[in-house]
């Protein structure tokens, strides 16, 4: 984040003295990078490369140095040099780095591409590398949606005095309603040259918010003490700040300091409780369940990698119960800058390892029912091909802050060196009030997503796709049954991808359907084993329909096994997955009644696509091909959560699909069960309305037997919540099934 401007004095001075040495430019490079001087450093590297430009060795520190600067094109030149002379031996993250440079800068074709390499190039599909890269792919779809952005979205760079040439980082509004934040700024020479380096620090500085902006206040000594200081943020009853300072030698870590009643900071002193030796940063602090929490960020033991967010409970200016913050926002790359919003019940946060447009993005993830949901991008323009940190949501006034490197900051040294501050305004969300809660105190609240409509959504992007290797599991079976489990049938077929691009004369098409369905598929599959647990906690009933596709190389009859063997294949995939929690729901033993059924609707050839090879001799075709590999899946079709009442009129069943959109024709299965001792008949049906019908099956049920009634809305209705039912009568006992269908009609 600082510059070094004793290392720049050094460096201008150069230009008057007599030529270098490659040795002595290599060595005060050496020494300014070790320091974490790295724009100085790569200036250094590059007088030695003018000197001998062909040292690939000083390329890659020159290279390394450039990105830790965010002088991302130059990076990205030097990278691309680096990775094409030495051919992944010395230094396999060259591409790697290589495509995030690309993201950086806004090359998304590019970026694409390198990427693709990165993939292919990766052997083990569960490394960070892999990860990282299907990431980075999804990313590259996400900034080449051309969807029209949010327009009551308006970002607004913070002018001079407030935003310097320098860098200024993490705003927090005060309690005063001054803006608070990290400025790294000193009085600088007609070179550019910082006058006085002793003095020149991150310090923690206030503003007004009249306009036009006055030059802003450092804070007093008691914060502003040696060495770094920023990230500050106040307890919730304002008796105490916090904030970061870093310290030479050791990590940076979180201070405290009291505040008095006139809003004066007295001397700041170690959190006590948040360690000596590990790097805690950027706090904030929120009422939370009743507790007073602090959200932090760090990289001690027991993280999920880098650096992830932490909490504690704060206690008199005190810090207990630490643990890494393990409810779905985590990640194997870097998460930071945590700031939650207590109207929206939101955490909004940074990191450089979800899908993104480039570098940090910022991601808000809603809570409920002890979990959050799935982390969403904000998006431009809150996100940039650049960093975009410290997120700052105030939904009660309509804005929000962030920190940004993107194009447009000031920057003397490279368009995307330094971060500025900027702002974000935007229509407060629409919020519904809560009568019981309004005659009290008059709050309202917003309605956040339960889990079961998070769930529900899902099918949004369904069908969800999952593939198999030819005659996978289980070669040459007529079971029915496997003990395998999609996780073990897909780290096989993902193992398989070079043998599938070497049978291809163009290889790239199968590249990308491994990389954007097969992988994708999987990543979705994790995403609804998270998404089902919350739901089945609640003790729902839910139910998956999966149907089944097989590639024409075999008989239609034993398609019909192997679709049904895979499908057994994700039954044992959800009850393995997450140290087996979902396994009682499948197996009917969860105490609080909860049940998680798959119903297969398993088919073969006879719905194949035209075009693919049945033949056992054009096994490129019939095999290897990108049109055969399509064929061998399985689908999620739907969702839809039950539940079972019997009552005077019958047996009631009811099944809420969330999402149904207007107009457009949807299928829902009922399943209907004879628990009686003698044959059951379904002899009449009648619905409430045009809209929905049901087609009856003529055979009789047999005691202990289920059948399937597929009840059909035209999706004629107005939109918003709806409940259709069907009554269909019988021949036995319960004289009637009635079939309730529950959804939210949407355009």
């Amino acid at each position: 984040m600082m510059r070094n401007a004793l290392l720049l004095v050094l460096f201008a001075a150069t230009f008057t003295s007599r030529a270098q040495s490659f040795e002595q430019w290599l060595a005060w490079g050496d020494a300014a990078f070790e320091r974490g001087e790295f724009y100085g450093a790569s200036r250094f590297y590059g007088g030695a490369l003018e000197i001998d430009g062909g040292r690939m060795s000083v390329q890659w520190k020159q290279a390394e140095a450039c990105r830790l600067s965010h002088q991302y094109d130059k990076a990205a030149a030097l990278y691309d040099r680096v990775q094409r002379k030495d051919m992944g031996r010395m230094h396999p993250e060259a591409l790697r780095w290589l495509g995030e440079m690309q993201l950086s800068m806004g090359d998304y074709a590019s970026a694409e591409g390198t990427w693709r390499k990165v993939l292919q190039k990766e052997k083990d599909k569960k490394s960070f590398t892999a990860q990282r890269a299907e990431n980075a792919l999804i990313g590259c779809a996400l900034a080449k949606d051309t969807s029209p952005h949010d327009p009551t979205v308006l970002i607004e760079h913070l002018p001079q005095p407030v935003n310097t040439y320098d860098s200024e980082f993490g705003a927090r509004i005060g309690p005063d309603s001054a803006l608070y934040f990290a400025s790294l700024r000193g009085e600088h020479d007609a070179d550019g040259v910082v006058k006085d380096t002793a003095a020149y620090h991150i310090a923690l500085h206030r503003v007004g918010r009249s306009l036009p902006w006055a030059e802003p206040i450092a804070l007093g000594s008691t914060v502003n003490g040696e060495g770094d200081n920023a990230n500050i943020t106040w307890s919730t009853d304002r008796r105490w700040i916090l904030f970061t300072r870093c310290l030479p030698g050791v990590p940076c870590r979180i201070h405290i300091a009291p505040v008095d009643a006139s809003g004066s900071f007295g001397e700041a002193h170690l959190l006590p409780g948040i360690g000596d030796d590990v790097l805690s940063t950027q706090p904030m602090v929120v009422h939370w369940a009743d507790r007073e929490i602090l959200l932090f960020v760090s990289d001690r033991a027991g993280g999920h990698g880098g650096t992830d967010i932490w909490q504690g409970e704060l206690h008199d200016g005190e810090v207990k119960f630490i643990f890494v913050h393990d409810l779905g926002v985590n990640t194997i790359g870097n998460e930071r800058s945590p700031w939650y919003d207590t109207v929206t019940n939101s955490l909004w946060f940074s990191s450089d390892f979800l899908p993104g447009l480039g570098g940090y993005d910022i991601f808000s993830a809603a809570y409920g029912d002890d979990i959050f949901a799935t982390p969403v991008n904000a998006g431009a323009p809150i996100n940039s091909p650049a960093n975009d940190l410290y997120p700052v949501y105030d939904p009660k006034r309509g804005e929000g802050w962030l920190t940004s490197n993107r194009k447009g900051s000031f920057a003397a040294k490279g368009e995307t060196c330094c971060n500025d501050l900027y702002r974000f305004t935007f229509d407060p969300p629409l919020v519904s009030e809560a009568p019981s809660r309004q005659e009290v105190d008059g709050t309202v609240v917003i309605r956040t997503q339960t889990p079961s409509e998070r769930l529900l959504s899902m099918q949004d992007r369904f069908p969800l796709k999952l593939y198999f290797h030819n005659d996978d599991p289980d070669p040459r079976s007529w079971e029915t049954r496997t003990e395998q489990t999609y996780g073990e049938t897909y780290a096989r077929y993902d193992a398989l991808e070079s043998n599938y691009e070497k049978e291809n004369a163009d290889p790239l098409p199968i590249r990308n359907f491994f990389v954007e369905q097969v992988a994708h598929g999987f990543s979705e599959l994790r995403e609804l084993a998270t998404a089902l647990w919350p739901v089945l906690e609640q003790g729902r009933a839910v139910v998956l329909d999966v149907r089944g596709h097989a590639s024409p190389l075999a008989r239609n009859d034993y398609n019909r096994n192997l679709s049904m063997r895979r499908i057994e294949s994700l039954r044992n995939h959800l009850r393995a997955v997450d140290d087996g929690r979902l396994a009682p729901y499948m197996n009917g033993t969860a105490t609080n009644g909860g049940k998680l059924t798959i119903r297969e609707l398993p088919y073969g050839e006879d719905r194949s696509a035209a075009g693919v090879s049945d033949e056992l001799s054009d096994l490129k075709r019939s095999v290897y091909s990108v049109e055969a590999s399509n064929e061998r899946r399985i689908e999620i079709e739907a969702i839809g959560l039950e539940q079972r009442e019997s009552d005077a009129e019958g047996e009631r069943i009811t099944k809420d699909v969330g999402a149904l959109h207007q107009n457009e024709p949807r299928q829902v299965r009922f399943t209907v069960l004879n628990t009686g001792k003698y044959d059951l008949r379904l002899v009449k049906m009648e619905a409430e309305c045009g809209c929905t019908t049901a087609e009856l099956p003529e055979a009789a049920i047999a005691p202990g037997a289920s059948t399937e009634v597929v009840v059909s809305f035209n999706g004629r209705a107005p939109m918003g919540p709806i409940t259709r039912k069907v009554k269909i009568e019988t021949d036995g006992v319960p004289r009637q099934f009635i079939l309730v269908l529950q959804g939210d009609v949407i355009p």
